[in-house]
């Protein structure tokens, strides 16, 4: 009796440890997340890590039942990134990139068994290509897309005009709900939105599918 008590208090104390180190991480991800974000401004998406509830809003439109390569533009610290090595399979092929310095030594730290890529995520186009990776089925955002520089924007439509699969998705995580639907209309035949309550700030989730042969000029209302 003594000895099971032990081990239920040994597996107790274990299990807090693992409570408190999660915690502690959390909130280590928010503050780097805020610093970046003062720092930086537009560049960083957001203040704090997506939540939960918004990962699993934009992985949904993923089939991980069947073999797929998926390309992650700005990890951060990797909410995104830590549900989908929760979901992958053999079959899939998973590559993450992020510019900034800090962010990818989370990254390496907490998933070492993810490629990486650091760099600029309009610039994905020759690595991936090197990488052998030529057409890809989902793009996994968490740039601040509509603010990007227009050189960069154009790059980052132009490698998805390339290499998206025909029905491949672009899946876009947002702050701004609807704000910026008409930038996706531009660059997409196909666009979808998706609110996400039980995220802070609330936010939600875009699926683009079909990039434009040309950039649309038309200005459709946000709704």
């Amino acid at each position: 009796m003594a000895s099971n008590s032990s081990d239920a208090g040994a597996s107790e104390s274990v299990l807090l440890e693992s409570t408190l180190s999660g915690r502690s991480a959390r909130l280590a991800d928010r503050s780097l997340f805020l610093k970046k974000f003062l720092q930086k401004g537009r560049v960083i998406s957001s203040a704090v890590p997506s939540s939960r509830a918004l990962v699993e809003g934009m992985l949904r439109h993923i089939d991980f039942t069947r073999p797929a390569t998926i390309v992650e533009l700005g990890a951060g610290t990797g909410p995104v990134t830590e549900q989908v090595i929760e979901r992958i399979k053999g079959c899939h092929r998973f590559v993450a990139v992020e510019n900034d310095r800090d962010f990818c030594d989370v990254l390496r730290r907490r998933f070492p068994e993810v490629t990486l890529l650091q760099m600029d995520a309009t610039k994905v186009a020759e690595p991936l290509r090197r990488m052998g990776i030529d057409r890809v089925d989902y793009v996994l955002s968490g740039l601040p897309s509509p603010n990007l520089p227009a050189q960069g924007a154009v790059r980052l439509w132009k490698w998805l005009r390339r290499s998206l699969a025909p029905e491949g998705r672009f899946i876009q995580i947002t702050i701004a709900p609807l704000v910026y639907r008409a930038f996706y209309d531009r660059l997409f035949e196909r666009v979808s939105y998706r609110m996400v309550w039980l995220n802070v700030p609330p936010g939600g989730v875009y699926c683009c599918s079909r990039p434009r042969p040309h950039l649309s000029q038309r200005k459709s209302a946000a709704s």
